[in-house]
């Protein structure tokens, strides 16, 4: 399943016709942003307070995600407090060298996205840490030649073309 993070102030722009494409829309911010442009749901990056906030506010019918950075802690934090998916920078530093995506899928149940943007070459070290979702390359936003070569070398090293 595909899906954007959108900033609140160009959700309104985008979402619906995202959702059209069978895109899910998050919106980067606050679950009332999200709310008034019908998107599925919200992404915070702050507290678990922040996270279990969001959550009520935004009702079970949409997602709430959280970024945590390369941080354990906040990332079962947020678990806790509802969130849907944690995302993760695995660039970040590691515990004794296991990566945190392995650590987590390993452990969680609770779905992680690897956050930080990866080109197809990085997928021989990514996907055998297990990530539920991925963020391509920022690059596939210059333009849609980009967007096309950048899905398709993905969608080939992932066998789903």
């Amino acid at each position: 399943m595909a899906s954007l993070l959108v900033p609140a102030p160009l959700a309104r722009e985008v979402t619906a016709q995202a959702q059209a494409l069978g895109v899910a829309v998050m919106v980067a911010g606050e679950a009332r942003d999200a709310a008034r442009c019908g998107a599925d749901g919200v992404q915070v990056d702050a507290t678990a307070e922040d996270v279990a906030e969001a959550r009520q506010s935004i009702g079970k019918d949409r997602f709430v995600g959280a970024f945590a950075g390369a941080s354990r802690h906040f990332a079962m934090e947020a678990a806790e407090a509802g969130a849907d998916y944690v995302a993760f920078d695995q660039t970040g530093a590691s515990l004794g060298g296991e990566p945190i995506i392995r650590w987590w899928a390993d452990m969680m149940e609770i779905p992680c996205v690897a956050f930080t943007p990866v080109d197809a070459e990085a997928l021989d070290i990514l996907l055998p840490q297990k990530p539920d979702f991925i963020r391509p390359s920022d690059a596939m936003w210059q333009d849609a030649d980009q967007a096309r070569r950048i899905v398709t070398a993905l969608s080939q090293r992932l066998g789903t073309t």
